[in-house]
């Protein structure tokens, strides 16, 4: 799996590192796993990953400044801002400790806005805003099961959808049925624009995603770092 991306990311960073001095300063980064109630709230729906268990929010803390990250493999740990250059990223787990301490710096430094999730009804109004980017016409390619992001293209425009866990894999949801990555090639011929979760720079999958030629734009938190150093939509 080619994680060109990270190397990107890491060069980027090591830049930051050097023009703001932050090798000079004692600061660490502690990821903490949050609860369903302290990364989105109390929703409306209870269909979001992160409330049925399947996957867990990090937060990494720069200076006070937060940044987070969803992942399904997930542990605690503390390390220097120079440490991220050399962290072995070949697990879920450490790109997505690297990834949340990525959108905590970057935040810091003023480079990002809106990298912590929205909670309550925030998704659903959130979801409205789709309109400024698809049009009643358009063919959706959404990959991740985003519930609200489904819910709202469904009933807009044409959708199709993938998902990697297992448990929504075959269901139909708002009368869309989720498949497996094995149709993404399929469906990216099928589809007008792509719709792709933020959460692909922990999975490993962006890398594949980014070098589309079709319309691609990328959603959430997880990959603010991410889609802003390298200039993706």
């Amino acid at each position: 799996m080619s994680l060109n991306y990270l190397v990107v990311m890491k060069n980027d960073l090591q830049m930051k590192i050097n023009q703001h001095h932050l090798q000079q300063k004692k600061i660490s980064i502690k990821c903490k796993i949050l609860t369903p109630e302290e990364a989105i709230g109390h929703p409306e729906e209870n269909d979001f990953p992160i409330i049925k268990g399947k996957e867990k929010m990090i937060e990494a803390s720069f200076e006070g400044i937060k940044g987070q990250a969803f992942t399904d493999e997930y542990g605690n740990m503390e390390l220097k801002v120079e440490d991220l250059l050399t962290l072995e990223l070949n697990s879920n787990k450490n790109r997505a400790i690297f990834i949340s301490s990525m959108n905590a710096i970057y935040n810091y430094l003023e480079q990002l806005e809106n990298v912590i999730h929205c909670k309550n009804s925030g998704p659903s109004l959130c979801a409205k805003n789709l309109v400024n980017l698809f049009s009643p016409t358009d063919k959706v390619f959404l990959v991740g099961f985003q519930p609200r992001f489904l819910e709202f293209l469904s009933s807009y425009c044409e959708v199709k959808a993938i998902d990697i866990d297992a448990d929504n894999i075959g269901k139909t949801k708002f009368g869309v049925k989720i498949f497996s990555p094995e149709k993404q090639e399929e469906f990216i011929d099928w589809c007008d624009k792509i719709f792709v979760t933020g959460s692909t720079s922990v999975n490993g999958s962006l890398e594949y995603f980014r070098h589309l030629k079709k319309p691609t734009f990328f959603y959430g938190t997880t990959g603010a770092a991410a889609i802003k150093i390298l200039n993706l939509n």
